[in-house]
């Protein structure tokens, strides 16, 4: 790996993002969906393990925790450098983001690769991996979680 250099992974959305992290309907309806109904079992369970805990000191710890999958989904991106040619880097790339448990959707025609995870409730279009390649550079961008995960591998 002498010949790679990976940059830190940054933020690539406007600040007010942090504000109102949600980017789909979607996303708003599965994070709906499972706020009123997972949250809620677990708060209820928590209520009867010590029912005389104040409601607020289990409920806001509840839903700062079910709000926190949206914040892990904000875009981000890194670059890979290469001093050869960057297509020779693809297939370790491509080993690593499958391993991650995505899979190539059907290449794009250009220079851009699409990774997305299977279809499920909490499966969000903004999951999804973009690989655009340069000669000597590899930009990624997906969200700032998985690219965390994603540059970790890279380097062990």
């Amino acid at each position: 790996m002498k010949s790679v250099s990976l940059s830190q992974v940054v933020r690539s959305h406007d600040g007010f993002r942090f504000f109102c992290p949600l980017q789909s309907w979607r996303q708003f309806l599965s994070l709906a969906a499972t706020l009123c109904i997972g949250l809620a079992c677990i708060a209820l369970l928590f209520m009867a393990i010590d029912p005389s805990a104040p409601v607020g000191y289990i409920i806001v710890p509840i839903l700062l925790g079910g709000l926190a999958p949206v914040f892990a989904a904000l875009p981000a991106q890194f670059e890979v450098v290469t001093r050869f040619h960057a297509h020779h880097f693809l297939k370790t790339l491509d080993q690593a983001i499958v391993s991650l448990g995505y899979k190539a959707e059907l290449p794009a025609a250009g220079r851009t690769r699409r990774y997305s995870r299977s279809t499920g409730l909490l499966n969000w279009k903004e999951h999804a991996i973009d690989v655009t390649v340069s000669e000597h550079a590899i930009t990624i961008d997906g969200p700032i979680f998985t690219l965390r995960m994603l540059q970790q591998k890279l380097i062990n």
